[in-house]
């Protein structure tokens, strides 16, 4: 596979800012859904302690951890499996304008998850398997988890997951107005738009606190600008508050039977860390950690932060006894 053909699921170059802590994947394919292709990256590694499945946040894609948590995961003894949700990375995108972050329905973002399980997780993957969901994949796998079971996954690690959004009881109206019964919501929320590198000021930012990991997402989406994507539509954010309705339905998450821990960001203004606890509280045997001083995205805050989130993982992922 020609990692420069610009219909390659490889990236088409890699920036040099990042080369030195970043791993190419020993394949990259794609996975036919329904009405979409949706772009995955297997690293063998040795698998010697089983397998982690990657799942990224909204905007986020495949490289983007590649860059630095990949090469640690594959350090302590883990294959990875990774796929670009619908919509972002190098999974086509439902809209003609390529920088907007849409999706139809929740429930699709569920099949397309489980269908990478069965079809690509499955059949290659060393055991034991260990979903690693950050933000909104957070979302989308405890639905997958509440409506289809665990397998092929022994454990789970959500990281900042979207169980709420912060001030969504503000947001959540004002999707109502932009887009009254759904007539806009393939427009960009206010104050959103296409990708914009002048716009992406550090100071001020509700993701992390360490400049060089914010800078990632720019300098990657300068290298393969397929990665780009903008702001989420109108119809993004419905979607969005559906799914967290549907999780709060009474039985829903109860069905859950698999280890489960929950990182939450002390710092987060993405989502509403307040709805954590009940959701752990409604998950058996599920395990609340709050990494005080970090912002939404942990795994791309600073050293010092970053370390807490290890220990945490090393802690969950201990490999089983003789």
């Amino acid at each position: 596979m020609n990692p420069t053909d610009p219909g390659s699921p490889a990236p088409l170059s890699v920036p040099l800012e990042v080369a030195a802590t970043h791993r190419l994947a020993d394949r990259y394919g794609w996975l036919a859904c329904a009405n979409a292709r949706l772009r995955y990256a297997c690293w063998n590694a040795s698998g010697t302690r089983g397998t982690v499945v990657m799942l990224q946040g909204r905007a986020e894609f495949i490289e983007k951890y590649s860059t630095e948590v990949v090469g640690e995961l594959i350090d302590r003894g883990f294959a990875v499996f990774a796929v670009d949700l619908r919509g972002q990375g190098l999974s086509d995108r439902p809209l003609p304008d390529h920088d907007k972050g849409h999706i139809d329905d929740f429930a699709t973002f569920v099949t397309d998850l489980d269908r990478f399980l069965n079809e690509v997780v499955a059949p290659a993957a060393p055991r034991p398997i260990l979903g690693l969901a950050h933000s909104t994949s957070g979302n989308i796998l405890l639905r997958r988890l509440a409506e289809r079971g665990a397998a092929p996954l022994s454990s789970v690690l959500l990281v900042s997951p979207m169980t709420a959004l912060y001030r969504g009881s503000l947001i959540r109206p004002l999707v109502n107005v932009v887009s009254p019964f759904g007539l806009n919501d393939t427009g960009y929320m206010v104050k959103t738009g296409p990708y914009d590198p002048a716009m992406r000021n550090f100071a001020g930012n509700d993701v992390t606190s360490d400049e060089r990991r914010y800078r990632f997402t720019d300098q990657w989406f300068a290298a393969d600008p397929r990665l780009r994507l903008g702001g989420p539509t109108c119809g993004w954010l419905r979607q969005a508050f559906r799914s967290i309705d549907a999780l709060g339905q009474p039985g829903y998450l109860e069905r859950i039977d698999v280890p489960l821990a929950l990182l939450s960001a002390g710092k987060d203004e993405v989502v509403d860390i307040s709805s954590h606890a009940p959701v752990v509280a409604r998950v058996r045997g599920a395990r609340h950690v709050v990494i005080d001083g970090a912002k939404h995205e942990i795994l791309m805050e600073t050293d010092a932060l970053r370390a807490r989130f290890w220990a945490e993982f090393d802690a969950f992922a201990q490999p089983p006894g003789p």
